[in-house]
């Protein structure tokens, strides 16, 4: 069972329950060769933390280990005290063409030794096979992948993905192999990519395959075992990686560092604070490939437990922004994910904690300022004006640093305001809206990060209306808008805001269900800006401060639903969870009928019986996918139930 307790984007923290104990995710598995471990797996679980490793049963099985292995099971055999997951020889296949055992001994096998999770016996892609033979190592790996599942018992059972390189096998594949009594999902055949440096290749599977697999099963990435990778791969939503270099570089001197792999006996000093490289020199460290894997083990559980960290405080995209600048080909895999945004912001929450920080020119690309861009062209809608007053990129707030320019203007010309940010425009309405006022940005720019931003507001621009758009550069400039757009506007600043938010927020049309009728406010004693948003006596909104965004009220819920047809901004769910739902109860993922499709985590949401009744108003932590996917865990946060009419009888 596969519990998620955290998340950034795709990236999940979560526990993963074996019969040898819980695994918190990500996790390292380090790789234990039986004939020949390099560092006791005992001292795997109690000096570097281990809770789960990984051992090959096809070497097991064809070695003097197997009997002792048989009677005495695998956990005793390798004295490991946690969980062991099993290979199969399908990586053997790959390195020597071919293994002689099939699916079915090698399932009995593992299950014989008792295995925490066993692994079927995939046929391995390799990236240089054409599509038609890729497929039908696909077909094969489905049938094998069905043959274990019969053939499994109580052990739980790692289903593998393969594909070569072609993403709609992948996805075929991951697809059907997940949809089986799985465990776990592991992406196989990347061994090659890795080995060569092919991260853009390796960015293109993984998504092939997230796109196909049930989001509620764990992923493994089979030999990603170097911690340059594992950033990208959690960003990407693996939870599980293998790691054999640990060993293997030992062996050959070399010393893994999160930014690359660099020979010991070069080295004067390797600037790591290890217990090995602080307790050593660098010449006792080079001729002890005992102590190289030790340096390497620590650096790599170190590298999975940044990972956990930047998951937990969201901030692993920064993460993998500044970790990509170590290789040319990390960075061409950050530019591939631009080619999957929309599939990656299904996953991204509405807004994030703290800042966003600028990295680099990449950064503008994040699917979270993709979703900005793209629900500014099709949600937001433009007030009526002559022109616009276009403001360049500054400090934030916009409103704060442009106010009296604005002022200036509007008494003289009839412009709308909007920014031309690195992010995309900012109708000065929504400069509130996280990250628009919540952004750190150096005071001078990348070349491309302008042509970025001068991109995403032409784009915009185009359709948003208006005849006409000038560059604020001083008094020049108000002397040519007097003459392209004279008049003035007299703005109510408040409404535009909440107008322009709720639309933003909850789609189109969104505003005019919840502001109709006579609209006031309570404002904060302290900053002016509004807090709550009260219409005809009800209380409908609260504004965040956090990140300028909407709290629904019931009275906010009820006038969403009525002008929305199902399931649009609502969770349905199971008639026998309504009566706790309106206690205030949090929504389970088991108990979800339905969503919105649009719907994203940290989205405000009407909780609602399958007639449609209104039960509670909730805040999301899971996207429809995931919702109806997941056996455990919360779908919904529950801020407020909505308990039945005192003359309603129940439903």
């Amino acid at each position: 069972m596969f519990e998620v307790t955290g998340r950034d984007g795709l990236a999940r923290l979560g526990v993963l329950e074996t019969r040898h104990g819980r695994v918190t995710t990500p996790a390292l598995l380090p790789v234990v060769n039986p004939n020949r471990p390099i560092i006791p797996p005992r001292d795997l679980a109690s000096r570097f933390g281990a809770q789960i490793l990984i051992t090959n049963a096809y070497i097991l099985g064809k070695s003097a280990l197997r009997e002792p292995a048989l009677q005495q099971g695998v956990h005793k055999l390798l004295d490991f005290p946690g969980a062991v997951m099993t290979d199969s020889g399908a990586f053997q296949s790959h390195v020597y063409g071919d293994v002689d055992v099939t699916n079915a001994q090698v399932i009995e096998f593992q299950k014989a030794m008792g295995s925490d999770l066993g692994t079927m016996l995939d046929l391995f892609s390799e990236p240089e096979h054409d599509h038609a033979r890729a497929r039908a190592d696909v077909d094969e790996t489905i049938r094998r992948a069905a043959e274990a599942n019969g053939l499994k018992g109580e052990m739980a059972l790692v289903g593998a993905v393969q594909g070569g390189i072609h993403e709609d096998l992948r996805e075929r594949c991951a697809r059907e192999v997940s949809a089986l009594d799985i465990s776990v999902a592991a992406i196989g055949g990347v061994v090659p990519l890795m080995e060569s440096y092919r991260f853009r290749d390796l960015a293109r599977v993984i998504v092939a395959s997230k796109k196909g697999l049930d989001p509620s099963k764990p992923v493994h990435l089979f030999g990603a075992g170097h911690p340059l990778v594992f950033p990208l791969a959690a960003l990407l939503g693996c939870d599980l990686f293998d790691s054999a270099a640990y060993a293997k570089y030992a062996r050959d001197g070399r010393m893994l560092f999160p930014d690359g792999t660099r020979h010991a006996a070069e080295l004067q000093d390797s600037g790591c604070l290890c217990p090995v490289c602080s307790g050593h020199s660098m010449a006792e460290i080079a001729k002890d490939t005992t102590l190289l894997a030790e340096h390497n083990l620590h650096v790599s559980f170190g590298a999975v437990r940044e990972v956990r960290r930047a998951i937990a405080s969201e901030e692993l995209w920064e993460l993998v922004e500044r970790r990509s600048r170590a290789h040319p080909a990390l960075l061409d895999a950050l530019f591939e994910l631009r080619r999957h945004n929309d599939f990656l912001e299904e996953s991204e929450p509405l807004s994030r904690r703290g800042a966003l920080y600028y990295v680099g020119p990449e950064t503008a690309h994040r699917p979270i300022l993709h979703r900005y861009r793209r629900r500014l062209e099709e949600r937001y809608s433009a007030p009526p004006a002559k022109g616009l007053l276009v403001l360049p990129e500054g400090g934030r707030p916009f409103s704060e640093r442009y106010r009296s320019v604005v002022e200036r203007v509007l008494k003289e010309a009839d412009v709308h305001a909007v920014v031309k940010s690195l992010w995309g425009p900012v109708p000065l309405e929504l400069d509130h809206l996280w990250p628009n006022a919540q952004s750190v940005v150096p005071d001078r720019l990348d070349p491309e990060a302008l042509e970025a931003a001068e991109v995403f507001f032409r784009g915009w621009a185009a359709g948003a209306g208006y005849p006409f758009g000038l560059l604020w550069e001083g008094e020049s400039t108000l002397d040519e808008l007097k003459v392209a757009a004279p008049g003035f506007r007299n703005v109510d600043w408040n409404l535009l805001r909440v107008r322009a938010t709720a639309d933003f927020q909850f789609g189109r049309g969104a505003a005019d269900a919840l502001l109709e009728g006579k609209v006031s406010y309570v404002v904060s004693k302290n900053t002016g800006k509004i807090r709550n948003v009260i219409v005809d006596g009800e209380h409908v909104l609260s504004l965040r401060a956090e990140d300028g965004l909407f709290t629904l009220k019931a009275a906010g819920a009820r006038r969403l639903v009525k002008a929305f047809a199902l399931p649009r901004l609502r969770v349905v769910v199971d008639p026998d969870a309504v009566p706790f739902h309106r206690e205030g109860k949090n929504v389970f993922a088991k108990f979800v009928m339905d969503a919105d499709p649009q719907l994203r985590p940290g989205d405000e949401v009407a909780v609602v019986s399958p007639e449609d009744d209104l039960c509670a108003v909730a805040q999301a932590a899971m996207n429809r996918r995931e919702m109806l996917a997941f056996k455990r865990g919360v779908a919904a946060h529950v801020r407020e139930g909505v308990p039945l009419p005192p003359s309603a009888p129940p439903r």
